[in-house]
């Protein structure tokens, strides 16, 4: 079957199409995908399929993968390199277009996160880049915390956008985000998912 693929590169997206088997796995996508994009193997990457209202969805699992092949005549997919990989509460700051990954170590994920003082978010569905990633999952409805730490660590992937001249916060799920005003960067969390303790 033929698949879409698209990939930024240097600032430009680059579309090539693709002919694969319908029962390829996961691991050799991507290997043929970083031999067709010249991608090198000690980059991190990450494969979105892009659904038909243009969202994008994460693929990293051999299910996902055979559900989205069976299910759609020529998918699109994009493939994109995560070159900042950073780990809670440290974030560097990144530029619009950038895709981040942080590493939040389970410590983190207890409901004594959200009721701390240091820690702020500003905005609803997009946040200012210097907003709570923590306080973020849990405004979104994304995950829930216990007053215990959890087996597990969590790995979100950020992408930052450009600043909004208003950032209007709300309450959801017991989380409060501020307003403010102008700012020159934001972010959304694209995805995220558990990762086995070290």
């Amino acid at each position: 079957m033929i698949i879409k693929i698209r990939h930024k590169r240097d600032g430009k997206q680059v579309a090539r199409k693709i002919e694969i088997s319908e029962n390829v796995s996961l691991e050799e996508l991507e290997q043929k995908l970083r031999e067709r994009f010249d991608i090198k193997y000690d980059q991190r990457v990450e494969l979105y399929y892009l659904d038909e209202e243009n969202d994008r969805i994460v693929v990293s699992f051999e299910d996902e993968l055979a559900l989205i092949l069976a299910s759609q005549e020529s998918p699109l997919f994009e493939m994109i390199v995560v070159d900042n990989f950073y780990t809670y509460p440290k974030v560097s700051k990144s530029k619009p277009g950038e895709v981040a990954e942080i590493m939040v170590p389970s410590k983190w994920l207890t409901t004594a996160s959200i009721i701390r003082k240091d820690t702020k978010l500003w905005g609803t569905w997009i946040f200012t880049d210097d907003s709570d990633i923590i306080k973020a999952l849990v405004h979104l409805g994304k995950l829930e915390l216990t007053e215990n730490t959890p087996e597990y660590n969590l790995i979100v992937t950020l992408r930052y956008l450009p600043g909004c001249l208003k950032y209007i916060g709300s309450t959801n799920e017991e989380v409060t985000s501020e307003d403010f005003e102008p700012h020159d960067t934001s972010y959304v969390i694209e995805s995220f998912r558990m990762a086995a303790l070290a």
